[in-house]
């Protein structure tokens, strides 16, 4: 598809550097092969490895607003559709503050929320306060949140160990969420114990509540640095390229699958 940078629909991902693969890496990467205009905002600078987070710079909340404000002043919303996806926010302050940018954003842009709340190698990011203010702000705008099992459960505020047995048990924590207002989520069952994986997908469209259940098959030992990250900017860039929701998370789906069943991802294991 040949289409000029400066007509594409664009993808603005808003997260933390992680230089060991995750956080904004990871996201332009998945977005690398789509014809979309892709840039970033860095909100946090980590240092991490497979024992967890070292060292957690977080940027002052007015920089990577002010940066976020700017750039999208530059961009021409008009021109096509377009999407915002927003990973690391490393604090209270930093949740609110983008709580308040999405509900200035015009309708045009769909807005993707990883919620990152721990790494997953181990160690927190977001505290109690930080994690209701998520639940109760971010969660009743008109976003699309991708929580694996664990962040499920903690926004939901139910027990992980349920969650990952059941499908049943996820779509109620799921629709509990949906119900404070978000205009869908997908919550992935990576972590779950079926197999074959199970993402749940729900939906608002048309006044109406959607369900698609997508499965595909569970790629034991397999590991990629940053893949909550690749789902969600995936995600956002099929959205941005007008994908309907079941759609854009089917391709987000079938992304980390293909990454997960390449040799590198097997020795990482």
């Amino acid at each position: 598809m040949n289409m000029d940078t400066a007509a594409r629909p664009f993808v603005v991902v808003v997260g933390g550097h992680d230089p060991s693969g995750a956080g904004v890496t990871a996201d332009v990467s998945a977005l690398a092969s789509m014809p979309v205009s892709t840039h970033s905002v860095v909100t946090a600078w980590t240092a991490q490895d497979q024992h967890g987070v070292r060292a957690l710079g977080a940027r002052p909340v007015q920089d990577w607003l002010r940066e976020l404000s700017d750039l999208l002043d530059r961009l021409d919303v008009k021109q096509g559709a377009c999407a915002l996806k927003f990973g690391l926010l490393p604090g209270l302050e930093h949740v609110r503050a983008a709580a308040a940018f999405v509900r200035s954003l015009p309708p045009e842009i769909a807005v993707v929320v990883d919620p990152v709340l721990a790494a997953s190698s181990g160690g927190r990011f977001l505290d109690a306060a930080a994690v209701t203010a998520m639940r109760v702000e971010l969660c009743s705008l008109p976003i699309l949140l991708t929580p694996n099992v664990s962040e499920l459960a903690e926004l939901a505020e139910c027990a992980a160990d349920q969650l990952a047995l059941t499908v049943d048990r996820r779509a109620e924590a799921a629709l509990r969420l949906m119900a404070r207002g978000c205009r869908g989520l997908v919550a992935k069952g990576g972590h779950g114990l079926e197999d074959p994986v199970l993402d749940l997908v729900l939906w608002r469209a048309g006044g109406e509540l959607h369900r698609a259940d997508l499965r595909h098959p569970r790629l034991a030992g397999a590991k990629i640095r940053g893949s909550g990250c690749r789902y969600a900017s995936r995600l956002a860039g099929e959205l941005a390229l007008g994908r309907d929701v079941a759609t854009a998370a089917r391709a987000a789906s079938g992304l980390l699958a293909e990454l997960l069943s390449t040799p590198s991802a097997r020795q990482s294991s």
